[in-house]
């Protein structure tokens, strides 16, 4: 069965059970102080329930004319469960305070969660759709997406996608909402919340909508309740509320804490321009593992959203300044460093970029301080390097560490003929009174050399080269890992002093502070948890 044929199928049973309610009398809620749900159509009988603005309910029976505030209406029955299952939750209510029109919930999302669903401090909000904007956002009726036409400038890549997600999992970067449809014998669906960092398991899409020039899928998903009852939540997300679980990385401060980032990126190559508004053309686009791979080789991708939550849980939307600050909106990965080795540490943003082709490209690193003292973030350059490495005999490399006081990168390069071009250190010194600020210190010609030296347990160190990770402190021993130069440890024990090329230093064990990777790929603190993650290196090529 082709990949149409098998969205198509999808779409139509997705669709049909989001617009199950609509074959039905649908009224909405317009008081703006909520409406009661009684027992008997009469301001006498017991209150089951209250419902609140934008809220609607399923008409059942039409029953006795009433004057109410002095509206004249007929009292309504609304069926919330199915009448054999739980006859008791179903009520009346005035007709004079519903009307058959949508109503207008708000601008966006924020505004809708605050407004009504944190006001009524309600659980769930009674709706059939998502509220925010309703026109680009098609839920519901499929026909909606081609006679609306939306431009969107790019879109959001589809985290279903097997070849680059194949767990899909995801996360909310925001706290938002779902949608969750009509389960067992309710008969409507809801908006329900969702806390910032909950982590979810998406299975489909089967849906778009268009938000700030930003085409993004709507997610079938589960996850376990943050609230913690135990149950499984499942629905329907927007993408432009989550992110890969690879999107998101954290760095520690050394105190018990971390900084954590949470960014989502977008694909520049398809948008309204190339694709039109074919719902078949830009799922067939999505499904293609080749968009990513062409951005990836292009630099294709932007930054839509950029979010940094600091160790006391504040929540830092750094888009806007990444934007305004840096002209490589093409970056495809951003990542945290919080370099503990220095006297005076502070956050740095890294930017990776790549442009080339099949053959190689040209690889830059661009970092930027990023200071969350105020309300507002604040990004400053501090240093960049890169590399040209192509199959046309280019070849090159490049690195960067950290000193107690000074950035240092340093980059190797050759031209086609395999002449060296540049083989050189440059250093960035922090401001002595603005930790913030980094300023170039000169070139020194030549890689980075070792030097005899001692360290003490507790020492916050980074490899200033390609490093082996061994199994005990000797030469002989097994090598465990290659860690990469830049890469934050922690001294955990300190071996005998060893004269090596020349050079005396401690043998000392370490232990990665952060997730990071070994040469080879793989996370090291996952890959030798009966070593403690800890090894021994030589301590002369440490800084």
């Amino acid at each position: 069965m082709s990949a149409k044929k098998v969205f198509l199928i999808f779409s139509l049973i997705f669709l049909a059970g989001i617009s199950l309610v609509f074959a039905e009398d649908i009224r909405y809620v317009t008081s703006p102080d909520g409406l009661r749900v009684r027992s008997e159509p009469n301001l006498s009988s017991k209150i089951i329930n209250t419902l609140y603005y934008g809220e609607y309910v399923i008409v059942d029976k039409i029953g006795k004319e009433d004057t109410i505030d002095g509206i004249k209406a007929n009292w309504v029955r609304a069926i919330f469960f199915d009448d054999e299952e739980a006859p008791e939750k179903n009520g009346w209510l005035f007709g004079g305070y519903l009307s058959k029109d949508e109503p207008e919930l708000g601008n966006d999302a924020f505004e809708f969660i605050n407004s009504y669903l944190k006001k009524s401090r309600k659980k769930e909000f009674l709706a059939p759709y998502f509220p925010e904007e309703y026109r680009t956002v098609y839920f519901q009726n499929d026909l909606n997406w081609e006679n609306q036409h939306p431009d969107y400038g790019c879109t959001l890549e589809n985290l279903c996608q097997k070849e680059y997600f194949p767990d899909k999992e995801a996360v909310t970067i925001r706290e938002c909402m779902f949608f969750e449809p009509p389960q067992a014998s309710r008969k409507y669906g809801a908006i329900r919340i969702l806390p910032a960092g909950t982590k979810l398991e998406l299975y489909n899409y089967g849906a778009f909508g268009v938000k700030g020039g930003v085409l993004f899928p709507i997610y079938e998903f589960r996850c376990d309740d943050p609230s913690g009852t135990g149950y499984t939540l499942s629905g329907y997300i927007r993408g432009l509320d989550i992110t890969s679980s690879e999107y998101v990385n954290s760095v520690s401060d050394g105190k018990g804490g971390k900084y954590t980032l949470y960014y989502q990126r977008a694909l520049k190559s398809i948008n309204s321009d190339i694709y039109g508004h074919s719902k078949e053309e830009i799922t067939e686009a999505l499904d293609n593992y080749m968009s990513i791979e062409v951005a990836y080789l292009r630099g294709g991708f932007k930054i839509t959203c950029a979010i940094i939550k600091n160790p006391n849980g504040k929540r830092y939307d750094i888009t806007k300044s990444l934007s305004e600050h840096s002209e490589m909106r093409g970056a495809h990965t951003l990542s945290l460093e919080y370099p503990l080795v220095m006297s005076n540490p502070v956050l740095f943003l890294k930017e990776e970029f790549f442009g080339g082709g099949m053959g190689g490209g040209y690889s830059l690193f661009r970092f930027s301080t990023v200071d969350l003292r105020n309300e507002k973030s604040n990004l400053r350059n501090a240093f960049e390097y890169g590399y040209l490495s192509a199959d046309a005999g280019y070849d090159g490399m490049a690195y960067h560490y950290f000193t107690k006081n000074t950035a240092v990168t340093y980059e190797f390069q050759t031209d086609e003929m395999g002449n060296v071009e540049d083989n050189s250190q440059g250093f960035y010194l922090q401001k002595p009174g603005s930790p913030y600020v980094f300023e170039g210190s000169g070139k020194r010609f030549g890689e980075p050399q070792g030097k005899s030296q001692t360290f003490k347990i507790g020492q916050y160190v980074n490899p200033i080269c390609r490093l082996k990770m061994r199994m005990s402190p000797e030469l002989s021993s097994r090598t465990l890992f290659v860690i990469k130069p830049g890469t934050l440890f922690k001294v955990v024990d300190v071996g005998d002093i060893e004269t090596i090329d020349g050079i005396k230093a401690n043998w000392v064990r370490i232990e990665p502070v952060n997730d990071d990777t070994s040469v080879e790929g793989y996370v090291i603190k996952d890959s030798f948890p009966a070593l403690s993650t800890s090894a021994w290196v030589f301590g002369a090529y440490l800084e």
